[in-house]
């Protein structure tokens, strides 16, 4: 294969509109059949060869089910189990355990894919980070509201509650491997009082504070596990080719609450110290025009001066997928301005259509990579 295209994308509760294709009013059952007319109308127009995606449906029965129909001509990377341990996913088949983790790859492209052992993850993150994350927990300390006071809980631990699926793939032969993620949300439920603009705002909402706290130190912990898993790869590889990808309901730049209690961005953390260059994580959409570099239209209450064009889904790669010279790189390379938010295809696919027939709330993002030439 000369070129090959990456695509994440958040459906958005796919698990959830399997139970309403099955609703007994024909109405709702109506509304559900041209969503999901919709959402294989998007897959078919990215045209991915290899198609990542986030809230997908609860176990692999309901996937095959639901990709068959919605995603023809291509493949679902399993492992061959239904049980959520085995691909560390939290909750239950009706809790909040119902957005899984996918990958597609198309049938007819030179592709062979398998899904890495979960055990091979927690033993490389446990390594790196010198016994700090073990058996897929680490140790962690946040706030919480006690008797209308904020107070500091010390030892608490955490865990993925969507663990990290990694694509072993082979493209044309050439060996890399996908992180596909979806990071834990910001969102607390908490209902703040009064003015964000106020300047006692926070003092006036100690509950809402412990929760976006709380929130956002589970959310950089997550982050840290994936570099922990990465940093080990290059342990072992020094010029390992890796690209992450999905939802990490985080984008460039520091939010109020980041501004007020952290004062650090998600995305920095998992990128990597540009001082270790060849572990460093380049951004698919770093040539991609500023004002088209968002993929999710959020309103928040809470950050009201903020731009409601968020970026929130992504795909970074390894140093090993650039350049052009040295006999050490990898097969393929990111295309130069390759990267892009899929804002096309995702208006003229829904478009047409009425808003409960949307897709999804999140655009898909694409990264294309060619294969290298002799002596590049």
């Amino acid at each position: 294969m000369d070129t090959f295209k990456l695509t994440s994308w958040n459906i958005e509760h796919a698990d959830k509109l399997i139970d309403r294709l099955a609703d007994t009013d024909p109405r709702r059952k109506r509304k559900a059949e041209r969503r999901f007319a919709a959402i294989r109308d998007e897959i078919a127009a990215l045209d991915a060869d290899i198609l990542f995606v986030s809230e997908g449906p609860n176990g692999e029965a309901r996937a095959r089910a639901f990709f068959d129909q919605a995603a023809p001509g291509y493949n679902l990377v399993t492992r061959g189990t239904d049980d959520r341990r085995d691909y560390g996913m939290s909750g239950s088949a009706r809790g909040n355990g119902r957005q899984w983790l996918w990958f597609l790859v198309k049938q007819d492209r030179d592709i062979n894919a398998s899904l890495l052992h979960l055990d091979i993850w927690q033993h490389h993150t446990e390594q790196n980070s010198n016994g700090a994350h073990a058996k897929g927990r680490w140790d962690v300390s946040f706030p919480k509201l006690a008797g209308g006071h904020l107070e500091f809980e010390i030892d608490r631990n955490h865990r993925h509650w969507r663990h990290p699926q990694v694509l072993l793939v082979e493209i044309g032969g050439a060996a890399m491997e996908i992180v596909g993620c979806h990071l834990k949300s910001k969102y607390t439920g908490v209902r703040p009082n009064g003015d964000a603009s106020d300047p006692s705002f926070f003092e006036n909402n100690p509950e809402l504070v412990a929760e976006v706290i709380k929130a956002r130190v589970k959310i950089s912990t997550e982050c840290a596990d994936v570099r922990h898993y990465i940093d080990q790869r290059f342990e072992e590889d020094a010029n390992a080719a890796i690209i992450v990808a999905g939802d990490l309901n985080d984008g460039p730049g520091k939010e109020v609450i980041e501004r007020r209690f952290l004062y650090h961005d998600l995305i920095s953390t998992l990128q990597g110290e540009v001082f270790f260059a060849r572990r460093f994580l380049n951004h698919a959409l770093f040539d991609l025009e500023e004002s088209e570099r968002w993929t999710v239209f959020f309103e928040d209450r809470i950050d009201p001066g903020r731009n409601p064009r968020i970026l929130l889904d992504h795909i970074l790669f390894s140093q090993s997928l650039t350049g052009r010279d040295g006999d050490t790189k990898a097969a393929y390379r990111a295309r130069p301005g390759g990267g892009y938010v899929e804002h096309d295809v995702h208006h003229a696919i829904t478009g047409p259509r009425p808003r409960y027939a949307m897709t999804s709330d999140h655009k898909p993002v694409s990264m294309l990579f060619d294969r290298r030439q002799p002596g590049s």
